[in-house]
């Protein structure tokens, strides 16, 4: 009976507040679409990141490497900066001490090492993270069917 009566509150919530409509849409989105492949699929076009993580590299000289891993990592940073806004999860400075309290957020902050015991942790910090603050992605065109296309083919005609 609870899920009848959720299910009404949520339908009406739906008809009435437009983000609620857009969280609902998300919702029911196949995880296979959405702002994380749409920025793949942005890395792939503008930086080949595809292309070149796919690549078997055992044939290549470090220097051929070295040369291809710059490029690749000119534009997907070009990329980052252009289509999202990233911020360090914990605003502090890497290998400082740091208490982590109770109640943290465990998809900012992940515990490593010696973990026992409860909250608050005294730690250092390894790795500050990063957060996406804010996003600027392009709309798709909704085409790409049931599987999600990051880049197309390339067909070159004479």
């Amino acid at each position: 009976m609870n899920r009848i009566w959720l299910a009404l509150r949520v339908f009406w919530r739906i008809l009435t507040a437009a983000e609620v409509a857009g969280r609902a849409e998300g919702l029911l989105r196949p995880a296979t679409e959405g702002p994380d492949l749409r920025i793949l699929a942005i890395l792939q076009r503008e930086g080949r990141l595809v292309d070149f993580l796919k690549e078997d590299l055992g044939g290549f000289s470090d220097a051929q490497i070295g040369a291809a891993a710059r490029d690749v990592h000119a534009r997907c940073r070009k990329v980052l900066e252009e289509y999202l806004t990233i911020a360090p999860a914990v605003d502090q400075a890497e290998e400082s001490s740091l208490t982590v309290p109770a109640g943290f957020d465990a998809g900012r902050i992940r515990l490593v090492g010696n973990v026992a015991g409860s909250p608050p942790f005294r730690g250092v910090l390894k790795h500050h993270g990063w957060i996406v603050t804010g996003t600027r992605l392009p709309q798709t065109s909704g085409k790409d069917g049931p599987v999600p296309v990051l880049a197309p083919a390339e067909v070159e005609l004479s």
